[in-house]
């Protein structure tokens, strides 16, 4: 849970089983989860053993906040987070900007940004910036303006949430190339907004069980080619204490509706 110090329920063993007997084929999992796992005593060949038997393998890590800072703790997120994704055999790592004022500039981040993706990139894995509603990155122009300053490698991820609790218009995702979207983060909310945004988002719903226009994100998506995972981050104190079969069952099911009824599923299809 962000912003709660909970650790999760379930054993690693039974949230891969979940997943993949879902349907998933892969995980999101946080640099802080590796650093749980290992500190209980489990190797990292067994960790990597558990992905590979369930298929796993459209992984992630989650997810660097504090990677413009220098400080020896940002240093420290960097490193373990670097390990984590190799030991999962990591896709991307994501990262969000200025999430606490909101007001760093761009231009002062660019260079850090450059060193992060030149310094994941020599590890094998990308990075993939996170467009957050309340952060100083809180649009598809600022989001470009940041990832101007790395090279193709880098990117973003697009959080259904994000885009429609801060008033991303959807037109302007046009203004992207499909290769740079390394993720699609699916998930719903209520009508109305529950405190600050940094509150509401800690009560996200299931697809198609609030309001946003998930189909019409796809399509949009789909339009510019993008062709990159899909998964789902739902958000809730009443969903991480579900049985983990029940959240990877509804998660899986709620959303193969939404992406069935989309663009994307045709392009897939193609």
């Amino acid at each position: 849970m962000p912003g709660d110090p909970r650790v999760t329920r379930h054993a690693f063993e039974a949230r891969a089983r979940a997943a993949a007997e879902a349907g998933f084929t892969g995980l999101c999992l946080h640099f802080r989860d590796y650093e749980a796992q290992i500190g209980a005593g489990i190797g990292e060949a067994d960790l990597c053993a558990i992905l590979a038997a369930h298929g796993l393998v459209d992984n992630s890590i989650e997810f660097l906040r504090d990677w413009f800072e220098p400080t020896p703790s940002a240093e420290a997120n960097i490193a373990l987070a670097l390990k984590a994704a190799a030991c999962f055999r990591a896709n991307f790592i994501s990262v969000g900007a200025d999430l606490g004022s909101g007001t760093m500039p761009v231009a002062a981040m660019g260079p850090r940004f450059a060193a992060l993706c030149t310094r994941a990139r020599e590890e094998g894995v990308d990075i993939a910036l996170e467009i957050v509603a309340w952060s100083n990155v809180h649009d598809v122009a600022t989001a470009r303006e940041l990832l101007a300053f790395a090279g193709p490698e880098a990117g973003l991820v697009i959080d259904s949430w994000h885009i429609f609790r801060g008033g991303v218009g959807l037109e302007t995702l046009e203004a992207l190339e499909g290769r740079q979207i390394k993720c699609i983060q699916l998930n719903d909310a209520g009508k109305t907004v529950v405190g600050p945004l940094r509150d509401d988002t800690m009560h996200r719903l299931f697809c198609g069980q609030g309001v946003f226009d998930l189909v019409a994100l796809l399509d949009r998506l789909a339009g510019i080619g993008v062709d990159a995972p899909i998964c789902v981050e739902v958000i809730a104190p009443e969903v991480a204490d579900m049985a983990v079969s029940e959240v990877t069952r509804i998660g899986f099911e709620t959303t193969m509706r939404i992406v069935a009824a989309s663009q994307m599923m045709a392009r897939s299809e193609a």
